[in-house]
């Protein structure tokens, strides 16, 4: 009686910060903030310089101390003062006076799910600008160590948490033992130092400050002020107090602990990026079946089998009564999965068309291949033939292997954009006009920015448009103007921009001669 209270306590303690964990500030249902307006345009000329530029997002953001820069095209800085937010508009000022040329506005800003949006705009003042085209990469010196972080933090849940889990619910007999503690303490350790690194790291991520940013500990007082900095500061209270209770043996408050943890990983992943009430269940338990499969894996190389050395008849009970468990985690995988990548692959053809959807692709084949070793592992075991043990071994040791190649290939698509956010190909519209035609390419169809070229053929050969105008719109968007210029024999958009998804329609009224015009429409969707 006199240990139940404590355990009590500590059990209740642990579910109030689990609880707490899932009220902190998470990102709401949307993808990544995309820019959807700009003063000045994208592209745009101005007589008189702006006292500042203002930066429209689709929704609440946050910004780094050097969220965004102004320069000239010879390379003078020409913002001054912090930036300000001012609601979901980023304001960057400028200096008292602006020179004619053109200038590049690049910015850097944390969306609401804590991922960094960046981009660029250009304008003229009393010249001509050129539209930035596509989209801006934010790739950052620090992205491999995210991304390695992030793998080395699966890893180390897998051990920290699924290696006792799984010796305390197929193996008793070793859950006390010093391998599973060794394996245990390694995993939550590795843990704690994924954690910190990644807190180090997200600062100058944001900020693009590279390796100089970590090694000044950039930005890490704004970090941990943040939701998903307090998120991590969670993280590392609850890995210590489960290695306290792993040690101490209260199993009880100890998955609760492990529950704990799991949300916290769930929290500042893609899981938040949806309907997070559905979602960061799902990763919840995926990650728990992840870690559960690799943790049993771990110990049945690492302490059950060497144990059982000789004794063939024990090793196979001992695979027989792992095997079962193994499928559960492995169908909970496949469920939870399915759940996690239906929202990130749409429409369908993201999935092989975006880096995204290419790195899940693999994903599935290395899980494909796992599910083809553990099958035939498993109809061994089931018809009660006992390989040898070094050959027993070594299949688990490839099982292993496998999963460690998924973990790195998932460490890599969560620091990734998903499939579903950045997908937008190119399109190529045609309608006629008289008796000839116009070609009507957009460079993207992702919302934000967008260049429309638009040209006029008669059989192919180019036909001269004295002027050309238009404006985009969809149900639910008014008219917005859409100027063009020249651009060899046809015309190019200055600051077309398609702020919201849906189907887009973009209404052209074309001349000719000083007698003939055209009007014609186009539509396209947008994702």
């Amino acid at each position: 009686m006199i240990r139940t209270v404590p355990r009590r306590r500590a059990a209740a303690l642990l579910v109030a910060l689990v609880g707490l964990l899932l009220l902190l500030p998470a990102a709401p249902a949307s993808p990544h903030a995309v820019l959807v307006a700009s003063d000045p345009a994208d592209g745009a000329r101005v007589e008189t310089a702006p006292a500042a530029v203002r930066l429209t997002f689709d929704e609440a953001v946050t910004v780094p101390p050097r969220a965004a820069t102004v320069l000239s095209s010879t390379g003078v800085r020409v913002d001054r003062g912090p930036v300000r937010l001012d609601g979901r508009v980023l304001v960057v000022p400028l200096r008292a006076s602006v020179p004619a040329g053109v200038y590049s506005v690049s910015w850097r800003v944390v969306s609401a799910d804590s991922h960094v949006v960046a981009g660029s705009i250009r304008f003229g003042v009393r010249r001509d600008a050129t539209a930035v085209e596509g989209p801006v990469t934010t790739a950052s010196p620090l992205d491999p160590a995210s991304a390695a972080a992030a793998g080395l933090l699966y890893l180390a849940v897998s051990l920290g948490l699924g290696a006792p889990a799984a010796a305390t619910a197929f193996w008793p007999s070793v859950r006390r033992g010093r391998r599973v503690g060794r394996l245990a303490a390694a995993g939550l350790i590795t843990a704690a130092v994924a954690t910190v690194a990644e807190l180090l790291l997200r600062g100058p991520e944001a900020g693009g400050s590279g390796w100089a940013g970590v090694l000044a500990l950039q930005d890490l007082g704004a970090t941990l002020a943040s939701g998903p900095g307090l998120v991590l500061l969670a993280r590392l209270v609850l890995l210590g107090a489960l290695a306290v209770l792993l040690r101490r043996a209260l199993l009880v408050p100890a998955g609760v602990a492990g529950v704990g943890v799991l949300v916290t990983v769930a929290l500042l992943g893609h899981a938040s990026d949806g309907a997070a009430w559905l979602l960061v269940p799902a990763a919840v338990l995926h990650l728990a079946a992840m870690a559960v499969w690799l943790g049993g894996l771990a110990v049945l190389v690492a302490v059950v089998l060497p144990r059982l050395r000789g004794t063939p008849g024990a090793a196979l009970r001992a695979m027989r009564r792992w095997s079962l468990w193994a499928f559960v985690c492995i169908g909970v995988l496949v469920v939870t999965g399915e759940v996690q990548a239906f929202p990130i692959v749409v429409p369908l053809p993201s999935l092989w068309s975006t880096g995204g959807g290419r790195l899940l692709l693999l994903k599935l084949v290395l899980v494909a291949l796992l599910l083809v070793v553990a099958a035939a592992l498993q109809r061994r075991v089931a018809a009660g033939r006992a390989a040898p043990h070094s050959r027993l071994r070594r299949a688990v040791a490839v099982e292993v292997v496998g999963v460690l190649a998924v973990l790195g290939v998932t460490g890599v698509l969560t620091g990734s954009a998903t499939a579903a956010e950045t997908y937008g190909p190119a399109v190529q519209r045609t309608t006629p006009i008289g008796a000839d035609r116009l070609v009507v390419d957009v460079d993207r169809t992702r919302r934000g920015a967008a260049v429309i070229r638009v040209r006029a053929e008669d059989g192919g050969a180019p036909v001269r448009l004295e002027s050309l105008s238009g404006t985009l719109s969809t149900p639910d968007v008014a008219a917005l103007d859409v100027a063009f210029r020249r651009d060899g024999a046809g015309w190019r958009s200055t600051d077309a921009t398609l702020p919201v998804p849906g189907t887009w329609t973009l209404t052209l009224d074309a001349e000719r001669s000083a007698t003939t015009a055209y009007a014609a429409e186009v539509s396209w969707p947008v994702w």
